[in-house]
């Protein structure tokens, strides 16, 4: 159990369970599309969402990192050369695909490297602070969901119809619809459980607006919207039922883990697996269905 633990914090504290999880999806948009994947944007989604959480982590460094009280503080800045040795093949990585893909894929990218970079960087003038989108009232987990709609389903739908590919217009909006509001349900949850430090630093968050108990209800109203969203994709019904069931899973993890009193903080992070358990339990289904039919 103790090795277990090692390797969850590891991942979380690495910043590679969120990649993992951000490659994930874009897979899962090829296989909801049903079209071939394109490995090299695959990649792009791993190494760039890798490099933008490590950059976020890097500008955030306290001058007395090892006197923080967060153990994920304490254990990146003192394990400095994993931090550089990830980022360093994360940018390698990057800059190889960026060369295999095509040039309108290329500025799509360069778009969304733009919002997400907005996030971290102090681009506004607010009251003669700058700062960034994260200090932007109410605005963070909406950027955070647009960010990775676009990059998870957009980007995908940009490189398949420069790649001449014949994608269903009707399933794309339904597609970024469920996607923005599912992001929405496994990031407020993390919002939920920084209130706290959120309140100590002045960020106007939307559990703050609306309390603890309220912003709980909200998760629970968006897992029901979601649903009801997945059930009219006008996809193969192995895709939507996985989708289905993927929601449920969500809704007993808030029950029984995530908003349970004294929960560790390590275990919100469980949604950022979902994410990965989601295009594996929907890659299974269309096997499973493909197997009956054949």
């Amino acid at each position: 159990m103790n090795i277990v633990k090692r390797v969850w914090k590891f991942l979380i504290f690495t910043n590679l369970l969120i990649a993992m999880a951000a490659a994930s999806q874009v897979l899962l948009s090829y296989q909801i599309f049903g079209v071939p994947y394109n490995i090299h944007v695959v990649i792009l989604e791993f190494s760039s969402t890798l490099l933008l959480y490590n950059l976020s982590l890097w500008l955030s460094k306290p001058q007395r990192y090892k006197e923080s009280p967060y153990e994920r503080t304490r254990w990146v800045f003192g394990n400095m050369p994993v931090f550089w040795i990830l980022s360093l093949v994360a940018a390698l990585s990057m800059g190889y695909a960026l060369l295999q893909v095509h040039g309108m894929t290329f500025l799509f990218l360069l778009f969304i490297g733009m919002l997400s970079l907005a996030y971290v960087l102090p681009v506004f003038n607010i009251n003669g602070v700058r700062k960034g989108f994260r200090h932007m009232a109410y605005l963070k987990i909406f950027h955070i969901a647009l960010i990775w709609t676009l990059s998870t389903v957009g980007l995908v739908f940009v490189e398949a119809k420069s790649g001449s590919e014949t994608l269903d217009g009707s399933l794309l909006t339904f597609l970024l619809a469920s996607k923005f509001l599912f992001m929405l349900l496994v990031t407020l949850p993390f919002d939920i459980r920084d209130m706290s430090q959120d309140s100590y630093y002045h960020l106007k968050t939307v559990p703050l607006a609306l309390g603890k108990e309220r912003a709980i209800g909200l998760c629970y109203a968006l897992a029901l919207l979601h649903l009801w969203a997945v059930w009219f994709m006008p996809t193969m019904l192995s895709v939507r039922l996985s989708l289905i069931g993927c929601d449920v899973l969500v809704l007993i993890l808030f029950r029984t883990v995530i908003f349970k009193e004294g929960a560790s903080f390590l275990r919100v992070y469980l949604l950022d697996l979902i994410l990965v358990l989601q295009y594996l339990i929907c890659l299974l289904a269309v096997q499973v269905s493909n197997n009956l039919v054949g």
